[in-house]
């Protein structure tokens, strides 16, 4: 049990470099591992599996009486990251659909579970960020078609139920699953927590392999873009945990929720947006959600490290650690 702890607190922690390296190695080798198409939709499915077991429902409870900033968590998730995510989008990328797409999707998808891992290490409200992410789910597979009608339909076309069924394959049956599991076997939560983060690096790390591998020369047509997806993306990452945090200071909202606003607001699960724009659009497509994994897993550990060096006053501290990350 301390071999595998340690295993997945090592991958972990060097997450954001050892997704690119893969990406890097596995572009630039002759050969990399076939796998099916659906196998990444499976890898993810199986970790927000896992993390349904992890959860401490329990905890979700104390949201009943932070209802006022379950709505403004909310509101700053779907307002701030998806309009930055759209004006970047064509800003930058209008004579090229499909990272233009690309970069919408990373903004309009649920939040990331790192998102839960770094309010825990930053000392925040982590059932916030629980509560946020589920209302994520019920809200992403409008928003995201919505936010690409303007995109050429020749080029990008995303509806509503094709979406829909993806996410109730991808996220909602596996989390149901997972904490079902839980709820019949209340022990199993303790045992997954080392398991969840293990495989989650792992199968991220097959994700990358599997999406580059497949898009080589694809990517290798666009390679002059890539630095400008990078700096899109910092930004996509960066301006809304900033906006998110010192719009929720100014809403009188506590250090502690304030800093779970941070993290949900900023990350999003771009694992799943690499894996719906490599289904529904194409290879290219999926280059900014992966460039954005790698930011954003990076500039949460950072902002993390940062605001664990800066402790709340117990009286306003209401943290609790719900989630494996």
């Amino acid at each position: 049990m301390e071999l595998l702890t340690f295993l997945s607190n090592t991958l972990s922690n060097k997450l954001p470099l050892l997704i690119l390296l893969t990406a890097v190695i596995t572009y630039i080798s002759p050969i990399h591992i076939k796998m099916a198409t659906w196998l990444p939709s499976l890898l993810l499915g199986i970790v927000i599996f896992f993390t349904g077991v992890s959860m401490n429902i329990a905890a979700i409870k104390d949201i009943r009486t932070k209802k006022r900033e379950l709505f403004f968590t909310a509101l700053l998730k779907w307002t701030i990251t998806v309009i930055v995510s759209i004006v970047l989008a064509y800003l930058f990328f209008t004579s090229h659909p499909e990272i233009m797409a690309g970069i919408i999707l990373s903004g309009t998808v649920p939040s990331a579970t790192a998102a839960t891992l770094y309010t825990f290490l930053a000392g925040g409200n982590t059932s916030l960020v629980i509560a946020s992410s589920l209302i994520d789910i019920a809200i992403s597979p409008f928003v995201t078609p919505l936010s690409m009608l303007g995109i050429s339909e020749n080029k990008v076309s995303i509806s509503f139920f094709s979406l829909l069924q993806s996410f109730m394959m991808i996220v909602v049956i596996p989390l149901a699953a997972g904490i079902s599991i839980q709820r019949l076997y209340p022990k199993s939560a303790n045992y997954s927590k080392s398991i969840t983060k293990l495989g989650s690096s792992l199968s991220l790390l097959l994700i990358i392999h599997t999406l580059v591998g497949n898009g080589k020369e694809v990517i290798a047509r666009e390679i002059n873009m890539i630095p400008l997806i990078f700096f899109a993306s910092f930004i996509q990452v960066v301006f809304p945990m900033i906006a998110g945090y010192f719009i929720a200071k100014r809403l009188s909202i506590n250090e502690s929720d304030a800093r779970g606003v941070l993290f949900q607001v900023g990350l999003c699960n771009t694992a799943l947006a690499a894996i719906l724009a490599f289904e529904f659009i194409g290879e290219l497509a999926a280059i900014a959600p992966i460039i954005n994994m790698i930011i954003n897993l990076s500039v949460g550990a950072w902002i993390s490290n940062y605001f664990a060096k800066k402790p709340i006053p117990a009286n306003v501290a209401d943290s609790k650690f719900t989630m494996n990350g």
